[in-house]
């Protein structure tokens, strides 16, 4: 295989999902599983209501330990109880557009989707081959005025099913009330995009989260541990702001070290952010909910 290739014929392998896997710590006599098709239909209970069947959507092969062990010291190991990604290293002059341009992936099953897909002349000076991206923005009306309204998005890829956009929540995690910022709807984008889907069931085994907030950059690489090792304060002793989303954010990146995969952040101007940006503006005109959703990852 012509691994500089840009043009190949066949879609991008990532992992074979619907192949046999064992649980890890079983003995030796324990049983191979399969994950297979389970699509039933709701049942129908005696008052004349439906009842979810509940059914596993899709299982992940037991991640390789020692991914396991390098994305969980990359991304700090919990330390001062918070979970930070790490920066990606762009090379010079590249655009996201450029480094990361859609492609075709598949597995064994016969499923195709799109993802944008680190080009394989980087491979492996940059990053290695199972690494993806996605957009993220955030954008508010009336920033630090009456009545501001926030919208945040994220795109995963070109079509018109490549993208997730929700107008921000009148409370946090925690259920306490917040103004809506800027810096709140870039964070939120951050959070949904992650919990959006578990990234990591598809193969990935490195996520490149691209946004134009030095605020999320600097704060989910470096300033979040910092700002935890103080009692959540700047140095400045001030109360650090959007605590609540800060560690929401930590949350799910820890699920994702411990899961094998590397959340990494690169900070790019708003012009190479057009996606996510156009569509984080149009968010801010949906209907908000008043309660925080914290959204649950699907698999496949």
């Amino acid at each position: 295989m012509d691994y500089d290739s840009e043009s190949e014929d066949q879609p991008r392998m990532i992992t074979d999902v619907m192949g046999d896997f064992t649980f890890l710590g079983q003995s030796d006599t324990a049983k191979t599983f399969k994950l297979q098709d389970q699509t039933r239909a709701p049942v129908q209970t005696a008052d004349g209501g439906w009842t979810p069947v509940q059914a596993i959507l899709a299982v992940r092969p037991v991640p390789d330990p020692q991914t396991v062990i390098y994305a969980k010291s990359a991304m700090g190991n919990g330390d001062n109880g918070v979970w930070t990604g790490t920066r990606f290293e762009a090379p010079a002059n590249t655009n996201p557009d450029f480094l990361f341009p859609a492609r075709r992936v598949n597995n064994t099953s016969g499923l195709i989707r799109q993802r944008f897909c680190i080009r394989r002349r980087f491979v492996p000076a940059i990053s290695h081959l199972k690494t993806m991206m996605i957009y993220t923005d955030g954008a508010c009306s009336s920033n630090g005025l009456a009545s501001p309204r926030a919208g945040f998005a994220f795109v995963f890829n070109p079509g018109p099913d490549g993208k997730g956009v929700g107008a921000v929540e009148q409370k946090g995690p925690s259920g306490q009330a917040y103004a809506h910022t800027s810096n709140r709807a870039e964070l939120r984008a951050v959070i949904a995009a992650l919990k959006f889907r578990a990234w990591w069931g598809e193969g990935w085994t490195r996520v490149v989260i691209v946004t134009d907030s030095e605020y999320v950059s600097e704060g989910a690489t470096t300033r979040m541990r910092n700002w935890a090792g103080r009692g959540w304060r700047t140095t400045r002793g001030s109360l650090a702001a959007n605590r609540d989303l800060w560690e929401a954010l930590s949350d799910v990146l820890g699920g994702y070290a411990k899961s094998g995969c590397e959340i990494s952040f690169w900070w790019v101007p708003r012009t190479s952010n057009c996606l996510a940006d156009a569509a984080a503006k149009a968010a801010i005109e949906l209907p908000g909910s008043e309660e925080f959703v914290d959204s649950v990852g699907i698999l496949v």
